[in-house]
């Protein structure tokens, strides 16, 4: 017996609106991004990229693909950001425990030498989840002169009951900090972006949060480019590996990031860490 074919309402593609509406609305607070990127890629330095949960895809894609510029290094640790299992021992439930565990941003930071410009971008998708608040928190205290940076939904990290012991979500880190500003994935309160009034029940469906933090890591991109070179200061792009565009910088790119990866492990001219730096009971000293 065959099913007649239904029209179905496609709805999806308007929301996109939002994040180009939202990206264009915080150039400014872009451009001042993009000049801390540039200050700690022309000082020899990175951007250390953090992120937990499904917001590990925007590590990946400013750290190593076409387009991408050396000097970005990211951030994540497998208990943090490995939910494809779903169930059993690496399932969800473990991983979501993970993520209310305070202090282990400590011990992650303690495996880095930070440079005098280099710089924390903490990603997150609601601003609330109690490792990126407690990363964000923990190289601040740290590292209180060195610029951070968050990506996160902003009418959630504000709106939100806070989880961290703190009472703070990563807005209330940003707006605390001297040297930090906040970036808006322009994602709705609660993600789900489109309303399905259905015959069998009402569904929510469309998380906006990875598409919104992939197209702030993308302006962020051309803004950080763009500003090196009006600096005039030419730098590393890794070109289109799929056409066999890559012969003549893919070794040269590799051989910069790799020279970038190897200060964050042993700098000599590192920043001395502030010692009021959270235990890993989460609590200060």
């Amino acid at each position: 017996m065959s099913q007649k074919s239904e029209q179905v309402a496609l709805t999806f593609p308007m929301q996109l609106d939002k994040i180009k509406n939202g990206l264009l609305a915080q150039q400014e607070k872009l451009q001042a991004v993009a000049g801390k990127f540039a200050d700690a890629i022309m000082d020899g330095g990175v951007v250390y990229v953090y992120a937990n949960g499904h917001s590990r895809i925007s590590v990946e894609e400013v750290c190593i693909r076409m387009g991408a510029l050396t000097g970005f290094h990211g951030i994540l640790q497998t208990g943090l950001t490995s939910f494809t299992d779903v169930v059993g021992v690496n399932g969800i439930r473990v991983n979501q425990g993970i993520e209310r565990y305070e202090g282990i941003a400590e011990n992650i930071l303690k495996e880095y030498e930070v440079g005098p410009k280099d710089v924390m971008l903490v990603i997150t998708a609601t601003g609330t989840t109690p490792a990126a608040v407690d990363m964000a928190l923990t190289f601040n205290k740290r590292y209180p002169n060195n610029p951070l940076i968050a990506i996160a939904s902003e009418v959630q990290s504000k709106g939100a009951k806070p989880k961290h012991s703190t009472g703070m979500n990563l807005s209330d880190v940003t707006d605390q900090a001297e040297n930090a500003i906040f970036i808006d994935n322009s994602m709705p309160y609660g993600d789900l972006s489109v309303t399905v009034d259905g015959d069998l029940d009402q569904y929510q469906v469309c998380p906006l949060s990875s598409i919104g933090a992939l197209s702030v890591i993308q302006s962020l991109n051309e803004m950080t480019i763009r500003t090196l070179d009006q600096r005039g200061y030419h730098h590393h792009v890794l070109r289109n590996m799929h056409i066999n565009n890559t012969a003549d910088n893919y070794d040269e790119w590799t051989a910069d990031q790799r020279k970038r990866y190897a200060r964050a492990m042993y700098n000599p001219e590192a920043v001395k860490p502030v010692e009021e730096a959270l235990t890993p009971a989460g609590h200060e000293k």
